[in-house]
């Protein structure tokens, strides 16, 4: 019998999860926008996240630049089950809105990156097959298409992901449009560092394919499993940018 059925997709995508799980996160990014003629536009952000008593996810994500999106605040909550509530502040219009299921597959803050991306992954949310293994980028991979098991709320119709063998990190995923079925968006991840125990894509690329406008998101800091306020992961602090005493 051949390793490719010594594993399976589903074993795969667990193990992918698993070992990049935390208690706590805290980023510093960079996300530059590239449009196809090369023209770059500049946003830096930091992003929170932590898990709560139920072992459920909460991110939050704050622009701090440039100055027209500045505070903007970005607010997830990971369901076990069901779609995860995201809820988004602007404050050019001092406004908190709610992000509809419907909304998944919607362009985030006008980047290559949608609102259904920026949920957490969640293994048991798609059905998972190894469709093959093969060389990306001078690694050995593991290919696995993942089908959304509730087609109708996915914000894609699958995945195909090239999952490093030996750091069971994923280095290439392409995102497959829902309606057409076609190949939307690519998402490559580069200089994939040991960082307290995580194997962390420093850079990670999402472009999309119809337009060649592309998203690089590069991580300037990173520390993992240190001690957040769960004030942070609420929509009083969403709203106010302030945490309750």
């Amino acid at each position: 019998m051949t390793e490719l059925w010594a594993i399976t997709g589903q074993e795969i995508m667990d193990k992918s999860i698993d070992i990049q799980e935390t208690k706590s996160t805290a980023m510093d990014i960079q996300m530059d926008l590239v449009d196809d003629k090369g023209s770059v536009s500049t946003r830096r952000l930091q992003i929170l996240s932590m898990q709560d008593n139920n072992g459920q996810n909460r991110t939050i994500a704050v622009f701090m630049s440039p100055a027209n999106i500045k505070n903007t605040r970005f607010l997830t909550i990971e369901n076990s089950g069901r779609n995860d509530d995201q809820w988004i502040y602007l404050p050019s219009l001092k406004k908190m809105k709610r992000i509809a299921a419907s909304d998944n597959d919607s362009s985030f803050m006008g980047s290559d990156f949608t609102y259904g991306d920026m949920s957490d992954m969640q293994a048991d949310k798609d059905s998972h097959i190894l469709l093959r293994e093969e060389i990306y980028d001078e690694r050995d991979c593991y290919v696995v298409e993942s089908i959304p098991l509730d087609q109708e709320s996915a914000s894609r119709s699958k995945l195909i992901s090239w999952i490093d063998k030996e750091r069971f990190v994923p280095i290439k995923v392409e995102f497959y449009d829902k309606r057409s079925k076609a190949l939307d968006r690519t998402a490559i991840s580069e200089n994939i560092t040991l960082i307290d125990g995580i194997w962390t894509p420093l850079d990670v690329t999402m472009t999309t394919h119809s337009t060649g406008h592309k998203t690089v998101l590069s991580i300037k800091q990173v520390k993992y499993n240190i001690p957040l306020n769960p004030g942070y992961f609420s929509t009083n602090f969403l709203k106010t940018g302030r945490v309750s005493q």
